[in-house]
């Protein structure tokens, strides 16, 4: 297997097992008597775990090798599926960390590899991943519920089938941990030290950024069926309308990377996405009967969130050094804000006992990212005043 089919398979698991919660979700909470606070915190976990590791994992990135580091983080992935699906008191939690700690790594590493080894085709290649991932996406969250309803099956095997993606990934990926290792450079006391992406505005736009549409994007993933229910729509075309949004989001990865390479700036795509998110989540608030129409909308702005804002931790940054360290600042500040997402809007429904503060929240994060991300669309680099 080539190294960049590896990234591909890689990039798949590094959110199926997370989408694939959201729509068996209302099964959890009563087969473990989950309230909507505690299912939100749920949500949250992975989230708050990719941000606390991603400042530390290019570290060990940097000691250990990006392949070997990669490896153990699919078997992580692994694992901790197949311990999240058993029916054992805290396992759903333990195995939920698990996973998590895998993706984190997966997250902050893949680019980093996709950069040192294939600095010419890197828009492409990331564009693949982020393709393969929202893929793999779609169909956990559109599988969910069908395999939750075979004979004999319930939640649990509809979470567990996410481990044969890994399973498949971790066999497939074993030549690499037998090659040279690519360790992440570490930086010559002899060089002009950098700009801090965390003291120039630069690094906040784009953090803000990936921060404010992984708001929304895990929001809706994550409660989209719950609200669906009350909307009246059935629970399984609700997980349908959600494979909808991923495969869209497909397409559009994939459109988006051969865009960022024909114009001079990406304020239009920014301007773009933040447009179609707002589109979306204000359909979503006003007029649910036409779900679909409005998942279609948030699904393109997510398409095109995804790719630019990944593109941009390279496109706004002078080498090496400093894309690692706005990768690591923006994942950072983009993880928690991602967290917040689902855990408020479980919160203020269970607060409120309605679904209009928490929607309307969705509505506003939409708008920010509008402005955010044509601010990080301008042509500018870290460093420059």
């Amino acid at each position: 297997m080539t190294l960049g089919a590896g990234i591909v398979l890689i990039g798949a698991n590094l959110r199926a097992p997370i989408t694939g919660l959201g729509p068996v979700l209302p099964d959890i909470q009563r087969s473990i008597g989950l309230t909507d606070t505690g299912a939100g915190i749920l949500n949250a976990l992975p989230l708050l775990i990719f941000a606390v590791l991603s400042l530390g994992a290019p570290a060990i990135g940097r000691r250990y090798g990006l392949e070997r580091i990669l490896g153990s983080a699919v078997f992580a992935i692994l694992t901790g599926t197949l311990l999240r699906s058993l029916a054992v008191p805290g396992a759903i939690w333990l195995g939920t960390a698990l996973l998590s700690i895998g993706i984190a790594f997966g997250n902050v590493l893949l680019p980093g590899l996709v950069k040192r080894d294939f600095p010419e085709s890197a828009p492409g290649l990331i564009g693949l991943y982020a393709a393969a991932m929202a893929g793999a996406a779609g169909l956990a969250a559109g599988l969910a519920v069908p395999i939750a309803r075979l004979p004999g099956s319930d939640w649990r095997w509809s979470l567990g089938a996410c481990a044969l993606l890994s399973l498949v990934t971790l066999i497939l990926w074993m030549p690499q941990l037998r090659g040279v290792q690519h360790h992440l450079p570490v930086s010559s006391s002899l060089a002009k030290p950098a700009v801090s992406p965390w003291r120039h505005p630069v690094g906040w736009q784009v953090s803000l950024f990936f921060a404010l549409h992984s708001f929304v994007f895990y929001a809706v993933v994550d409660w989209f069926a719950s609200y669906a229910l009350s909307a009246g729509l059935p629970q399984a075309t609700a997980g349908l309308y959600l494979l909808v949004y991923q495969v869209i989001a497909i397409i559009t990865n994939l459109g988006t990377a051969s865009l960022i390479r024909r114009f001079e700036d990406q304020t239009m795509l920014g301007f773009g996405c933040g447009l179609l998110l707002l589109t979306g989540s204000t359909g979503l608030l006003l007029w649910p009967g036409l779900s679909l129409l409005w998942l279609t909308c948030a699904g393109l702005g997510a398409g095109v969130a995804m790719v630019t804002s990944l593109s941009l931790l390279a496109l706004r940054t002078h080498d090496h050094q400093q894309a690692a360290a706005l990768s690591g600042m923006a994942q950072f500040i983009g993880y928690v804000g991602a967290a917040a997402g689902p855990l408020l809007v479980g919160l203020l429904h269970e607060v409120t006992g309605d679904w209009s503060v928490p929607m309307s929240l969705l509505v506003a994060a939409s708008l920010l990212v509008t402005v955010f991300a044509t601010l990080a669309g301008r042509s500018r680099f870290i460093g420059e005043a």
